[in-house]
């Protein structure tokens, strides 16, 4: 769809789609909630509504985890919107529905599995209807992507959910579980359309989430494993919120493989979401430009490379006269007593006689045993945790990490800190760090080609207004590009510090760039509450760069919060979209006892605490919330009305 000209400052707010609630949704937010949300968001005076990806994954219930890079999640279906299926489940939904209400967050499983066991129902009662219709025919034939969609979906319930790789009965599914799959996208579909309408005639546009990965366990991974590398996995390098980087355990893309069928997938995914969507956010752009790859073996981020990247060649370092031997040691290096006895202390005997073998014609020094160079090898060992974590450091001590081939070498994240760079002579120390410099200065010509060819085929394939998250370590081609492609980059406010500055100053809201979507908080950090309470933000340093005098307040009150939204609405970017808890924060009525109950997601944590919000209201109680719309309807009015 398209987005239509934006004239003046836009103003949005962010929610999972799962986190709405409302007298006829059942267990978790559905499509059709949409529609008083956008009731709502209209009389607030927002202009736009982004959801979190709202794909299948299944009984995963992080939205980032897709078994599809196409269908939609059934979970979110409304039973009742269906045609017959009050007399098929009689009083069953209420019941489901006076359940699940008493729970404080979302029991993602129970709800999908409840959801699908009536969804089957209704479809064994209407098979015979569902076949003879035309519509549901047509509509079948029109989608490429559902057939080998249904057949994944149709094994896997097949084997008990488990992952194709391991499925043992691998014969041809009933057709009709596979026709059942099919009519739940054509119904869950039909009434995400219906609320989208509904949200055209409001004048409230919708944002979507394109996740740029896809899980392994998916209808895409399995049916087209030409596009998909599955020996590794797609993460993140480290950074200052996660020391040993993020491993997705996603696999990467065969991106020459893509381009030989003119990114045709990569295309009919966007084609997809512009049935739906007036704009959408790219989740991790900075892997368009290149992407973090982690060897299998491997389960942190800390010990992968970007790909594509210019390598350093063995030969590279020979020519400047460092030996083989030396280069080989700074790939695998090798250890003494003493170096041993600063990890291991008082283990160091066992250690050796457990995990070490002796270097040849080297007496006295060890190196770590092959079957131990693995980080899910050391982390799985029966093993007191200061002992892995010994192995890990020895582990992780090199300045260049494995490849393929002897002649390919990739440097190890932290090299310029790793104790083994410290054994070597000043000349040659001084050599390696100039040749590791001039390697990383040869990277940004590389990306920048990269990441405008494949965003080009994204930002030209659909009308939608294209937005970026484009968080972490960024490449200094990043911006450029985004700006040439008309593509909206993001700023979280917390973190857009200058920080290569003395102090860590925070970028003034008047240098966002125009084109940006500017934010509070999002997804995967605390809310605007939870971050006053978090050890390392300065809160007192926060209160000054807005203006504020005096010590900043201990806890934050719902003026507070108006104060902190009120400055972010001045700031320079097209977009701001604020998170539905923060929104809610102006009031005290929604202010919990603890903040961080109103996070969405804590990242590198499993648990019921994640993926599970329930906004505190319901949708028909939020329309009377007279104080607080009429609070968010003025800071929205005032923005709109700033001279763009």
């Amino acid at each position: 769809m398209h987005y239509g000209k934006i004239s003046s400052y836009q103003t949005g707010v962010v929610v999972p789609l799962f986190s709405l609630r409302s007298n006829e949704s059942v267990g978790i937010g559905e499509f059709l909630d949409l529609i008083p949300f956008g009731q709502w968001a209209k009389k607030c005076g927002l202009d736009l509504i982004q959801l979190l990806p709202v794909n299948d994954t299944g009984e995963e219930s992080s939205p980032y985890s897709a078994r599809s890079a196409f269908a939609l999640n059934p979970v979110y279906i409304r039973l009742q919107e269906i045609e017959g299926a009050d007399e098929i489940l009689g009083d069953e939904l209420d019941k489901q529905k006076q359940q699940f209400a008493k729970q404080p967050r979302i029991p993602y499983i129970e709800v999908v599995r409840s959801k699908r066991q009536a969804l089957r129902k209704i479809f064994d009662k209407q098979k015979n209807e569902i076949l003879a219709n035309e519509h549901f025919v047509k509509w079948t034939k029109q989608n490429e992507w559902l057939r080998p969609y249904a057949v994944f979906c149709a094994h896997k319930a097949e084997n008990n959910e488990a992952s194709w790789k391991e499925w043992t009965k691998k014969g041809k599914p009933k057709e009709s579980d596979v026709v059942f799959q099919k009519w739940m996208q054509w119904i869950a579909e039909a009434q995400f359309l219906k609320a989208v309408d509904e949200l055209n005639k409001l004048g409230v546009r919708l944002k979507g989430d394109i996740p740029i990965l896809i899980n392994e366990d998916s209808a895409d991974a399995w049916h087209y494993p030409q596009f998909f590398s599955l020996e590794n996995r797609a993460g993140a390098p480290p950074d200052m919120f996660c020391y040993s980087g993020q491993n997705w355990a996603f696999p990467t893309y065969k991106w020459d493989n893509l381009e030989k069928e003119n990114f045709s997938w990569w295309k009919a995914r966007i084609k997809q979401a512009e049935k739906f969507y007036h704009a959408y956010r790219i989740d991790h752009v900075l892997g368009f430009f290149r992407i973090w790859v982690v060897p299998e073996r491997e389960y942190t981020g800390i010990l992968g490379n970007f790909v594509p990247s210019i390598p350093i060649y063995m030969d590279e370092l020979l020519r400047t006269g460092i030996p083989k031997e030396t280069v080989h040691y700074l790939i695998s290096p090798n250890f003494g007593e003493e170096q041993l006895n600063t990890w291991f202390g008082g283990y160091t005997e066992e250690a050796k006689r457990k995990y070490f073998e002796p270097l040849q014609g080297s007496p006295g020094r060890y190196i770590l045993r092959d079957e131990f160079r693995s980080e899910r090898v050391i982390m799985a060992l029966e093993e007191e945790q200061f002992i892995k974590d010994a192995l890990l450091n020895v582990y992780w001590d090199r300045i260049f990490t494995p490849s393929s081939t002897d002649d390919i070498l990739w440097p190890y994240w932290y090299w310029y800190n790793a104790p083994v760079l410290h054994t070597l002579p000043e000349h040659e120390r001084n050599t390696v760090k100039e040749v590791i410099k001039s390697n990383e200065a040869k990277q940004e010509v590389l990306w920048s080609e990269n990441g405008r060819k494949l965003l080009s085929v994204l930002a030209k394939e659909a009308d939608m207004l294209v937005c970026a998250e484009d968080l972490g370590a960024v490449p200094k081609c990043v911006p450029g590009v985004l700006e040439d492609l008309e593509i909206l980059a993001l700023r979280v406010e917390r973190w857009t510090r200058d920080w290569k500055s003395e102090g860590s100053p925070y970028v003034p809201l008047s240098k966002y760039p125009r084109l940006s979507v500017c934010t509070t908080s999002n997804h995967d950090s605390s809310t605007i509450l939870g971050s006053w309470h978090e050890q390392d933000f300065d809160k007192d340093f926060y209160w000054k760069y807005m203006g504020k005098s005096g010590n900043a307040p201990a806890v934050l009150s719902a003026e507070h919060v108006k104060l902190i939204i009120e400055n972010v609405f001045k700031t320079n970017s097209l977009l701001t979209i604020v998170p539905l808890q923060d929104f809610m924060a102006l009031s005290q009525k929604f202010i919990p006892a603890n903040p961080d109950e109103d996070r969405i997601n804590i990242p590198g944590t499993i648990g019921l605490q994640n993926w599970s919000w329930k906004m505190p209201c319901l949708l028909e109680d939020l329309l009377k919330e007279n104080a607080l719309n009429s609070d968010i309807a003025g800071l929205a009015k005032v923005r709109k009305e700033r001279k763009l």
